[in-house]
């Protein structure tokens, strides 16, 4: 596949890890893929571990897994938020299923065991959730990058290098598209870093003690 033909969805929720969205984001933009910032609700801020903004430029219920030909996804503690979307988890499953590329990094591999695609496979992640990724099946390899078929895992901001380059082989060893889809329908969110989102919380409900994390930008 011609790199400027493919499309690639990148997760966001709260508390991502700042490298581990930006840098697959302009990277893959810079290679000529088009890339959309997918996140649980199309035009909401999502602040980073320290409160870098993104902007999902479409939300998890605008999207399937047909429009993208790979779906990558950040680590920092958002995999936790993530994996609590059941449509998201669709999404990381439905990809798989049709043999595109699924990349995670660092924590991400939480995403992966709920949607239960790591079982026999070869998977590396950030070494404190090891046993999180062995316990839902998968084979933990210390290595800065894994590549089991059109999975791909890694463990920390210092190989993303390596892992943008597995997901280049991997885009480019795809067939081409017979119908590329419109996924530069999308407006690009801005990697311009203006002021800091802050990062509050709120109960899921009356009286829950499940606490959900929402972003803000401060009015002054």
């Amino acid at each position: 596949m011609k790199l400027e033909n493919a499309r690639v969805a990148v997760l966001v929720e709260n508390m991502y890890q700042e490298l581990e969205l930006w840098y697959p984001v302009l990277r893959l933009r810079e290679a000529g893929v088009a890339v959309t910032i997918v996140g649980p609700t199309a035009g909401e801020i999502y602040a980073s571990k320290l409160g870098y903004p993104a902007v999902a430029e479409a939300g998890i219920d605008d999207v399937t897994a047909a429009d993208f030909d790979a779906v990558v996804v950040p680590g920092g503690f958002s995999p936790e938020y993530l994996r609590r979307n059941p449509a998201v988890v669709d999404l990381v499953k439905a990809t798989d299923a049709a043999g595109d590329t699924v990349a995670a990094i660092c924590h991400a591999g939480w995403l992966l065991a709920t949607a239960e695609i790591l079982d026999g496979r070869n998977v590396t992640s950030v070494p404190v959730i090891k046993d999180d990724v062995i316990h839902a099946g998968g084979k933990w390899h210390n290595d800065p990058v894994v590549v089991d078929g059109n999975l791909i895992t890694s463990q920390l901001p210092n190989d993303l290098p390596q892992f943008l380059l597995a997901i280049l082989a991997s885009l480019e060893s795809k067939p081409e598209r017979e119908k590329a889809s419109d996924a530069t329908r999308f407006k690009p969110s801005s990697a311009v870093y203006s002021r800091g989102a802050l990062l509050k919380n709120r109960a899921a409900g009356a009286g829950s003690a499940n606490y959900r994390a929402y972003a803000v930008l401060p009015t002054s």
